[in-house]
């Protein structure tokens, strides 16, 4: 038996929504660039297999990387998430912007609208957290909050991370290191484990598990969050700990099969 699953990356051209992808999925799967010019200009898909040995079950995730959505009408994105939900059974929605270079807000809150009204999980992302100054990114996250705010009022502020019920959340992060030599200023990349939990611990059923298939091979979030991940499905620490023990620091080993039992349990 096979299930299909579909996650969306969107936003404005040049802001780093390929650079995401791979942070996620902690290895190379999509092309980037350093270029002023935007890299992806098309619509690019990146398919990600992930197997449930437990129960036979194989998962397959797509990875839709779009065009900068500037250019899109109402009609386009509809139409483009109408196609998206007939293909499979939508994921999440993953919306990026990075200081200085953020899409109007009335076409992000039809994208947000279709989603949520889908059932969609929308995640509000400010990329490139350190380009553009402070004051341009805390514009792009109260923007972010006051779009979300009208369809669900904020539940909790964590780890640099905003939940509105089980719906969305938005956040910043910092894909890869940003370096700039003439002001002498280096940051490290910062925020991808904490979006990944966030997200993981706003799915449910089925669609944690695609998410865990999608971030499998992504060691950094799964020994850097092994004790939140291990509370919050509260597993028995004895046993995650064995599972640890067993295989090493190949932690999907472990990990993942525990998550499924536990999953199994709720359905």
């Amino acid at each position: 038996m096979s299930k299909e699953f579909n996650i969306a990356i969107c936003g404005s051209a040049r802001v780093g929504k390929s650079t995401l992808v791979n942070a996620l999925c902690g290895k190379q799967v999509a092309r980037t660039s350093n270029s002023l010019c935007a890299q992806t200009d098309r619509m690019e898909k990146y398919l990600i297999n992930g197997n449930d040995h437990t129960s036979s079950i194989s998962y397959t995730i797509t990875i839709y990387d779009t065009p900068g959505i500037e250019s899109w009408t109402e009609d386009h994105v509809r139409t483009y998430f109408s196609r998206i939900m007939n293909t499979s059974k939508p994921l999440c929605m993953i919306y990026c912007a990075s200081p200085g270079s953020f899409a109007q807000l009335d076409q992000l809150q039809w994208l947000v609208d279709t989603c949520i009204k889908s059932n969609i999980f929308c995640a509000l992302v400010c990329t490139n957290k350190y380009s553009g100054g402070s004051e341009r990114r805390k514009q792009v996250l109260q923007d972010f909050h006051s779009l979300l705010t009208h369809y669900h009022n904020m539940t909790r502020d964590e780890t640099n991370i905003k939940y509105y019920g089980d719906v969305a959340l938005c956040t910043s992060v910092n894909s890869i290191v940003y370096e700039d030599r003439e002001l002498n200023v280096r940051k490290e990349a910062e925020g991808i484990n904490e979006l990944i939990f966030g997200i993981l611990t706003s799915l449910k059923d089925d669609k944690i598990v695609a998410w865990c298939f999608t971030i499998s091979d992504n060691q950094s979030f799964w020994i850097t969050m092994q004790a939140k991940i291990i509370e919050f499905f509260k597993l028995a620490q004895p046993v995650a700990i064995k599972f640890w023990d067993e295989h090493g620091k190949d932690t999907t080993l472990s990990l993942i099969p525990l998550i499924l039992t536990f999953i199994k349990r709720r359905l």
